[in-house]
């Protein structure tokens, strides 16, 4: 048998084209309809506002006058606005991690602002197209061969959600991507002996950081598996660690002297908290739970009320407190089909018959489902151990912060890019699965058991939902005009 030559695993430059190709046009189609469309979600609002005003050179602010004025049909639901002084140049805050802002801001002072939109959402698109050929160079990396490498990079070119993502104003379009771009840099750096590479890969877990700070557990993993690799590595992992730290510490400095108490890269968790854990929520996002704490504009002092009260529901009710740690799970894992539901639900598209609709919620549900499925065998199977022990202190890190403070299925977005390369291998593989589990092979009745148990999660989900779901595949369900 030929052993493959060093270029078997490479990419060449056509090829690294012609899969970045793949991935961008499919993310054209939907621009090509909503290239110069309006923003519509509070959270769009904000990450533009808070890039106009870096922009603008008046800091990280947000809700300025003119901002509060335009917003003002959608913050009379909750604010007393005869009452609401907001300064001109807006509000100093810490909420918001500052990684994406930053990344518009700097779109923002290259182009028109009347064509910001348009330009954000075509550079997004550019930079998720870059995904495709980067998770084949991961599945080359981890010695899974040229086939599996296709097959991840088409996985994630055409996996449905993610095509629609680069139109709104989201930090999924910068956080994917940085996520995906740590795995890489931290198997290459785990195979080489110079420095350069642990340093490359802390600077963009920072990154990573700074755009979600929920990701700094998995970076503290990453590193801890970087460190029981093997001895030669220690010092590259504490220096990945190091160069992480130094990227995030200054923004933290700049948040605790803004609040006066500590703070890390953002001031969201005791909202985030709060939503969790109140009595009238379930644990997932749920908006009319989330605008309560908002009549408070001061950072600091909603922080310290949202803490407070989160805390005081727990331990009023540590009982429920634990389902919603449960919930969680199964919220984390479930199916994509949140943004479609309210496009359709709220006439955005018209009325869709069946089966027609009942088949575009299953092209939207169906590749979550087969990614995790597949991705377990590929994981249980993988050819570097090692590389799946990365992939699964970067999943677990990320994941189980999310069960225990707020989760609903956008946030495993993060982690289809990851699982990509295992699911082409587990399909790749399927038959080999059958002999091992024939023979009772323990890591593939192992990873069985973990693919009934989601499937478990995926069942209950459907039936916690039926309801609503038939009342959406009904004759009307196009006008429930239901909330996002």
């Amino acid at each position: 048998m030929k052993h493959p030559t060093p270029a078997a695993d490479r990419l060449s430059l056509r090829t690294v084209l012609a899969l970045w190709v793949l991935g961008l046009v499919p993310r054209l189609i939907p621009l090509l309809f909503l290239l110069n469309a309006p923003i519509a979600l509070e959270d769009m609002f904000q990450y533009d506002m808070l890039a106009r005003s870096l922009a603008s050179g008046r800091g990280y602010r947000w809700y300025a006058a003119e901002d509060v004025e335009v917003l003002k049909p959608y913050l009379a639901q909750y604010l007393d606005l005869s009452a609401l002084r907001a300064p001109p140049e807006g509000l100093v805050t810490a909420h918001r991690a500052p990684g994406y802002p930053f990344f518009l801001a700097g779109l923002y002072l290259l182009i028109p602002s009347e064509h910001r939109f348009a330009a954000a959402r075509l550079v997004q698109a550019v930079l998720a197209a870059f995904m495709s050929p980067l998770v084949a160079m991961v599945a080359l990396q981890m010695k899974m061969g040229r086939r599996a490498a296709m097959m991840a990079a088409a996985g994630v070119a055409l996996y449905p959600i993610l095509l629609f993502y680069p139109v709104g104003l989201a930090s999924e379009n910068l956080f994917i991507p940085l996520v995906l771009l740590s795995f890489w840099l931290l198997l290459r750096a785990a195979g080489s002996g110079r420095l350069t590479p642990f340093t490359l890969a802390g600077l963009v877990l920072g990154f990573s950081t700074l755009t979600r700070s929920i990701f700094f557990p998995a970076t503290v993993l990453a590193s801890v598996w970087l460190y029981r690799l093997q001895q030669a590595r220690n010092r590259g992992a504490l220096l990945t660690l190091a160069v992480t730290l130094t990227i995030c510490i200054p923004w933290a400095v700049r948040n605790t002297l803004t609040l006066k108490r500590l703070t890390f890269v953002e001031s969201s968790l005791g909202y985030n908290l709060f939503i969790g854990y109140h009595p009238e929520g379930n644990g997932g996002f749920v908006a009319d739970v989330a605008i309560k704490p908002l009549t408070i504009l001061n950072d600091a002092e909603r922080e310290r009320f949202c803490t407070r009260t989160a805390l005081q529901y727990i331990a009023a009710d540590p009982v429920e407190a634990g389902r919603r740690v449960l919930r969680r799970v199964a919220y984390f894992m479930g199916v994509e089909d949140r943004e479609f539901i309210w496009f359709y639900t709220n006439d955005f598209i018209g009325f869709i018959p069946q089966p027609w609709l009942g088949l575009i919620y299953s092209l939207l549900v169906v590749p979550w489902v087969s990614t995790v499925a597949f991705a377990v065998l590929g994981l249980s199977l993988s050819p570097e151990r090692s590389s799946a022990g990365l992939a699964g202190a970067l999943i677990a890190g990320y994941a189980l912060p999310h069960f225990f403070i707020i989760a609903e299925p956008r946030f495993h977005l993060a982690l289809v890019p990851l699982l990509m390369p295992f699911a082409a291998w587990g399909w790749l593989r399927r038959r080999e699965v059958v002999r091992l589990a024939r023979q009772y092979d323990r890591k593939t009745l192992l990873a069985l058991l973990f693919i009934v148990i989601c499937a478990a999660l995926w069942i209950w989900g459907i039936a916690h939902r039926w309801d609503l779901l038939m009342a959406i595949f009904g004759p009307e369900g196009n006008r429930l005009y239901l909330s996002y």
